[in-house]
């Protein structure tokens, strides 16, 4: 391989390191970067993290790379968090305008809660009505109250987009079923578009791949007819 080749693959690592802010060397391996990882000598730590929090037997040793060692100084679920929404964020290809955005509690005044805050959002930077941005989650275990909770309070802060991470398989038909319900109900006037996802960070290979008898779906999505606004 060339250089330049070596030169590519290094920026392309840097660029999402520098949004993602930590990823596993598992997404690293599967994407090609690792050996970049190695030759920059890359910090990172190894936790053990429960992949679905509602699943006991989950638990995985999870190395997560970042470029500097400050940001990999958080809580283990916090860490696993991060990696889940690089992984959501890598199986969605934006379109023209669109900018992936991490949020913090420091984002949250709008909702009064800061625990209701989306995890990121997906600005259209083409649209200034702020009509076409995308609140993002990733959920490796939520309550279905909890789940009710974050998609109202995504719509009510003017989001008319989700996408919806997960690191539980079943959950990409289960959570937009439920948005389906709560659109039904008038909960959610604003929104136009649902996307659920099923993301893995803590293996090389896909686990649901070359399963012909598995049937759940890996991604599902929904359009809606917005209603009008109050």
């Amino acid at each position: 391989m060339t250089a330049g080749h070596w030169a590519a693959r290094r920026a392309q690592l840097r660029a999402a390191l520098a949004i993602d802010g930590v990823l596993t060397t598992a997404q690293l391996t599967r994407r090609g970067w690792l050996k970049e990882a190695d030759a920059l000598a890359l910090p990172r730590v190894t936790r053990t993290c429960r992949v679905r929090v509602t699943d006991a037997e989950s638990g995985h040793d999870l190395t997560f790379v970042a470029l500097k060692p400050e940001q990999l100084q958080q809580a283990p679920r916090e860490l696993m968090h991060l990696a889940g929404l690089g992984e959501a964020r890598a199986r969605l290809t934006l379109a023209e305008g669109e900018v992936w955005r991490h949020l913090t509690a420091r984002g949250a005044g709008g909702l009064g809660l800061a625990q209701q805050w989306p995890d990121a959002e997906i600005v259209q930077s083409l649209d200034a009505s702020r009509r076409s941005d995308w609140a993002v989650e990733f959920d490796a275990g939520y309550s279905r109250r909890r789940i009710r909770e974050k998609v109202t309070a995504a719509a009510e802060a003017g989001f008319t987009r989700l996408y919806w991470a997960t690191s539980i398989h079943a959950r990409t038909g289960s959570v937009l079923r439920e948005i389906n319900l709560l659109q039904a109900q008038g909960k959610l006037p604003r929104v136009v578009q649902a996307e659920t996802r099923y993301v893995n960070f803590w293996s090389v290979r896909e686990p649901y791949e070359g399963r012909p008898r598995c049937h759940k779906a890996v991604g599902l999505s929904q359009v809606f007819t917005a209603t009008a606004t109050r």
